[in-house]
């Protein structure tokens, strides 16, 4: 009922679900960052701007599940200060850095942008520069921010400050990530409804599911923290509100990990097959550990295997990608780059893992399957220096060997 005060049992519910909120973000977030850092394949652009996400978002939710048990911030000013910076500004940061995360995927597909590196500079000012400003205006104002209640914030009285501090920069900044995602969708519909010849046309249907569930999660995440400050704009406070508040709010960061492991196979068949190795050692599950253990370097597991034979010198590697090579390019959104697959394999015709010269060579932008010719030469053999890469993939030689390999291969573990 609206405005009762909330018994014993619901703040001990409360309580419960704000830890509950901030560990699983923490192992979420964490879990995240250890894929990216074992797998090497997935250190690019996109996998930066995701680890500044699940970095901040880790922080974040480990300062206040420290607040939180200490129950310092109920008799320190101190305290309740930071633990006040620590929600508006990890909060604002984590939408900034959705909102970067998908004009970076706009920028990679439809505009095709080649050096979207050279953005993260501005994305690092505004993530974390905006949310800044934010909490110094919010700490400026004496007696703004206080106790209320499970922690402490702009205080309820000052519906003004909560609104143009925190609020109405998130209603921007998802109505900004929601047309970015809906351009970016656009085009991918575009692209694969009016290519007749498209036979990939229900891959590339999940595909735009990953395009727009890290949105969703936003919004589901933060929708009732929205309607809980509206509500207590007309002085009211209802239990069941503020407890989903307090849970999908906290819980942004564990949700989006989520999310993120779910949108790229390499990392999810990654962890996958490190649950299961214990079982492995008991004599169980052996047969799915060894399939998700063969597999875990290859997003596209049931489509095309990739040799790990050494070649003989001055072998060639061609690389087929499926069509749309934009979408491609981004598919997995952390492996966009086929020169990091190939210097990641073990190709190099010295052994050495490490190709000595790679050349990529796009087929023409018509074709309906893209393909991409990675010429591996060896350094040593001066002959290879001079082949051209599309000749010497038609004469197809004893010597040469084609690997069928998509965008989205998978990396592997240091």
């Amino acid at each position: 009922m609206a405005n009762t005060p909330p018994t014993k049992l619901q703040n001990d519910a409360l309580y419960g679900m704000l830890l509950l909120a901030d560990f699983s973000s923490i192992v979420g977030c964490l879990t995240v960052l250890l894929g990216f850092w074992r797998l090497k394949l997935l250190r690019n652009h996109i996998t930066r701007v995701i680890a500044c996400f699940c970095v901040t978002s880790a922080i974040k939710d480990f300062v206040a599940v420290t607040l939180t048990l200490s129950k310092s911030y109920a008799t320190n000013k101190f305290a309740c200060y930071v633990y006040a910076v620590d929600i508006t500004f990890g909060s604002f940061s984590c939408w900034m850095w959705t909102l970067c995360l998908a004009l970076s995927i706009y920028l990679v597909l439809v505009r095709t942008h080649h050096e979207p590196e050279r953005l993260e500079k501005f994305y690092m000012i505004a993530s974390w520069g905006l949310p800044l400003i934010s909490c110094i205006i919010m700490v400026s104002v004496d007696g703004l921010v206080m106790n209320v209640g499970s922690w402490c914030w702009i205080g309820q009285q000052y519906q003004g400050y909560r609104f143009g501090l925190f609020y109405i920069p998130m209603f921007i900044i998802y109505a900004g990530a929601v047309l970015l995602t809906g351009l970016t969708m656009y085009y991918t519909y575009t692209v694969i409804y009016k290519n007749e010849q498209s036979t990939k046309k229900a891959e590339h249907r999940k595909y735009q599911f990953k395009l727009v569930n890290y949105i969703v999660v936003f919004l589901v995440c933060w929708i009732f923290a929205v309607i809980n400050r509206i509500l207590n704009a007309y002085n009211l406070n209802i239990y069941a509100t503020n407890l989903l508040h307090t849970y999908l709010s906290i819980s942004h960061g564990f949700y989006a990990s989520l999310v993120f492991i779910y949108n790229n196979p390499v990392m999810w068949r990654y962890f996958v097959s490190k649950v299961l190795y214990p079982f492995k050692l008991l004599g169980l599950f052996t047969e799915t550990y060894h399939y998700y253990n063969k597999n875990k370097l290859n997003n596209n597991s049931g489509t095309g295997n990739v040799s790990t034979d050494k070649p003989h010198s001055g072998a060639m590697k061609t690389c087929v990608a499926p069509s749309f090579s934009a979408m491609e390019r981004g598919e997995s959104f952390f492996t966009d780059s086929v020169e990091m697959s190939m210097m990641n394999s073990s190709i190099s015709p010295n052994g050495s893992g490490v190709a000595d010269n790679i050349d990529v060579v796009p087929a023409p932008a018509a074709s309906s399957s893209t393909a991409v010719t990675v010429s591996v030469t060896n350094s040593n053999d001066d002959n290879n220096l001079n082949n051209n890469s599309e000749n010497n993939t038609n004469n197809n030689n004893d010597n040469n060997e084609n690997i069928h390999h998509t965008f989205d291969s998978g990396g592997e573990s240091d």
